[in-house]
């Protein structure tokens, strides 16, 4: 039987230092691109008195979603043979349960609307994809490749 270590390396895993390295790096890209997102969201005043859509609140709602994100990769990346793949069938789940209450609770939120809905569940999969990226190391081809 092969031990976690051996597993992480022979399927890409992460040990802790590049896991937090790649955690770090998750979590400012998805910043940077929910930020822009958002920028973009209040500078159209899509909904300008939603919560959800103010810096605070994507901030602090990324930062959770990436640290749990780098969390979960972490504990596959000990317990499973595969955890790339692993994570990115949890990851795929995860957003599709994440994008229920965009459609479903932001809009009869105050100040929200179905646009402020579509405009969070696009930050949830920009996010996702980082995380799936970044976190499992994914080297994504150029033309050059």
């Amino acid at each position: 039987m092969s031990t976690a270590t051996e597993r992480g390396r022979a399927t890409g895993g992460a040990s802790g230092v590049v896991l937090l390295r790649r955690g770090v790096a998750a979590l400012a890209l998805s910043l940077v691109i929910n930020w822009l997102i958002t920028f973009g969201a209040i500078s159209a005043a899509v909904a300008p008195e939603l919560n959800a859509l103010q810096y605070g609140s994507v901030t602090f709602l990324t930062t959770v979603g990436v640290v749990g994100a780098t969390l979960v990769y972490g504990v596959l990346a000990r317990v499973s043979s595969n955890p790339d793949r692993m994570f990115t069938i949890v990851a795929a789940v995860v957003l599709v349960l994440s994008l229920i209450p965009d459609v479903t609770v932001i809009p009869n939120q105050p100040g929200g609307n179905l646009a402020a809905g579509g405009i969070l569940g696009a930050m949830h999969v920009t996010t996702a994809v980082v995380c799936v990226v970044v976190l499992t190391g994914v080297r994504v081809r150029t033309a050059t490749d």
